[in-house]
């Protein structure tokens, strides 16, 4: 910060992640604490930079990633609200408008942008400013970096024109110019999430042409553009301008009810395609089955426009707290008639669902069955089958009972496996003993006042290095994943999905940490209550052990996780030896014992 900035109280407890009443104790308690030079008696200020050598000089200043003191940044300048970061994502984006009461942030956010790169600095704002949003209700969820990912690489844009005609903050969009599109149109109804999306997509390298306009469903800003691909994951529920546009063009497979936004924004992208193009659409499960849709699902079916419904796990993108559909569409040619249809039912941890999904596309365009690997969460149906008096297209309706029962052979094989696993269970469950001796209660501390210390690291910029013993930690919740990086993922880098705990293995023992941190007080402390559960692991409290006490302590969390492995695996096979019988049994392929 610049000398002569001033600064609160409670802008002095933000900057050394500390309550209020720690400042307050810091003042009486240290003759040397700056003395106020503004404010009022209530609330006094002080001169920012000599606060910030105290709290050096004195060990209480927090290490921060440049993330953090971007948002430190906002915090200070009084712009930590979405439509200010908005405002702030302009004067970036605009070298002569680097004037007025924003000017000192942005040259502040421009020295972090010169050390991260101005693309990090925009993700970033665009993701506090969806956060902002999401916490006060207003709209601005966001698509997850992973779903982007993939539906880039399912999309294959390379050297196409691709749209997204309810662009958001520009995610899905962004992932496509990384898969080098030669050129991206968007519109969104929002001012502010075109100025987001505008200053994420020009932040990304490389010499696509970039057009953001404001436009919705009836001021389309490309009404006469025609592009190769739509990306989109546009608004739902609640309804359409019905009236407004009844008579519209674009309803080619029949006018989209009045509560059913979502086939309208589906023929909206057809609309815009070439023939022979594609629409990668995000939609609520209930398009696929809601009585009102049913006529549009039709059409959309018998004209040979559906392609692919794939259901994604639950909590992969927003809103996490249900799963989302990844609908395929084609453009039909003048002579397309009814096409084969992809099922895909993909409700198993993102990298593996993520692969199931991309063998079953592989195989899809090729105009083949899914492969066996993934027989049992696919399958390609005849148009004609789903063409029933409800056209439910809810994957999992299909590819449940789509394949041919198992035989004795695979069954007993099965069974033979879950036996085992099921025996060597007891030998993996540690004993518990009583307190042989009584002990005061043991003093803990949180992670950030360890992180200030210099005993423990933050890292969480994606692309750092992974070293054996670091603690992964998932950085979204509702239940956060731990790992201990081992020696097969020595040297991976930090993804970001993840924040990375590193500890001097003098003062800590990972396992140790990994067994606090997912402790039930600890999930209580860091998973917040937003729609999008983020973990915030500053706030959880680490007991003061010993070295040696920790590694007693940590080995035995170890083995507290690999008995719930085990568990967690014998649950998965049993259930799979459970459908496998109940279908033979159905099928006749199988026999009771009786």
């Amino acid at each position: 910060m610049n000398r002569g900035a001033e600064v609160t109280a409670g802008d002095i407890a933000r900057l050394a992640d500390v309550s209020r009443a720690a400042v307050s104790n810091w003042r009486k308690r240290y003759p040397d604490f700056p003395k106020p030079v503004g404010g009022s008696m209530s609330s006094p200020t002080f001169p920012l930079d000599e606060v910030e050598q105290w709290l050096e000089a004195n060990g209480r200043m927090p290490t921060r990633t440049a993330v953090d003191r971007l948002h430190l940044v906002l915090q200070r300048a009084s712009m930590d609200t979405d439509d200010a970061i908005a405002a702030i994502v302009r004067r970036l984006s605009d070298a002569e408008a680097r004037t007025g009461p924003t000017a000192q942030a942005v040259a502040e956010i421009l020295a972090i942008a010169d050390e991260i790169g101005l693309g990090a600095v925009q993700e970033a704002l665009a993701t506090r400013f969806v956060d902002l949003r999401d916490r006060r209700g207003a709209g601005g969820r966001s698509t997850s970096t992973e779903v982007a990912a993939l539906v880039a690489e399912l999309a294959q844009p390379q050297g196409a024109t691709v749209m997204d005609p309810a662009c958001r903050t520009g995610v899905l969009l962004h992932a496509a110019l990384t898969r080098r599109a030669a050129r991206v149109v968007a519109q969104d109804a929002d001012d502010d999430l075109v100025a987001i999306a505008r200053a994420r997509l020009a932040s990304v390298d490389g010499v696509a042409r970039v057009e953001v306009r404001r436009g919705d469903l009836i001021d389309d800003a490309f009404g006469d553009t025609r592009v190769d691909i739509v990306v989109s994951d546009p608004p739902n529920g609640g309804g359409w301008p019905y009236e407004e546009l009844a008579g519209d063009l674009r309803w080619e497979y029949s006018l989209p009810p009045r509560s059913e936004p979502e086939l309208a924004w589906i023929q909206h992208a057809l609309a815009r395609l070439h023939p022979g193009g594609h629409v990668w659409m995000l939609l609520p499960p209930g398009v696929a089955e809601r009585p009102a849709g049913r006529r549009v699902r039709r059409e959309l079916l018998r004209r040979g426009a559906l392609r692919a419904v794939i259901a994604l796990p639950t909590g992969v993108t927003a809103p996490y707290n249900m799963r989302r559909h990844l609908w395929m569409l084609r453009r039909p040619e003048v002579v397309d008639g009814p096409q084969a249809v992809l099922m895909v039912d993909a409700e198993q941890p993102w990298p593996e669902a993520a692969e199931i999904i991309r063998s079953a596309m592989r195989a899809h365009r090729a105009d083949s069955p899914p492969p066996d690997t993934v027989g049992a969460h696919a399958v390609r149906l005849d148009p004609v089958s789903l063409i029933s008096e409800d056209v439910d297209l809810t994957p999992s309706r299909h590819v449940s009972g789509a394949h041919p029962a198992h035989d004795f052979t695979q069954v007993s094989a099965t069974r033979t496996r879950l036996a085992a696993m099921m025996s060597a269970l007891p030998e993996t469950l540690p004993p518990v003993h009583t307190r042989r001796s009584s002990r005061d209660p043991v003093a803990d501390t949180t992670v950030g006042d360890l992180i200030k210390r210099g005993t423990l690291v933050v890292l969480a910029e994606p692309g750092a290095a992974l070293h054996v013993g670091d603690v992964l930690i998932s950085s979204t919740g509702p239940r956060p994943e731990l790992l201990v990086v081992d020696d097969t993922d020595d040297g991976r880098t930090l993804d970001g999905r993840h924040i990375c705990l590193r500890s001097n293995p003098d003062h800590w023992d990972p396992w140790f940490l990994v067994g606090c941190l997912g402790s039930a007080a600890n999930l209580r402390r860091v998973v917040s209550t937003g729609s999008i559960p983020r973990i915030e692991v500053r706030r959880a409290r680490i007991p003061s052990l010993s070295r040696p006490e920790q590694h007693l302590y940590g080995e035995y969390f170890r083995r507290l996780r690999e008995m719930l492995a085990g568990l967690q695996q014998a649950t998965a096979l049993g259930e799979e030896f459970v459908e496998m019988t109940v279908g033979g049994l159905l099928a006749g392929t199988l026999d009771t014992d009786g």
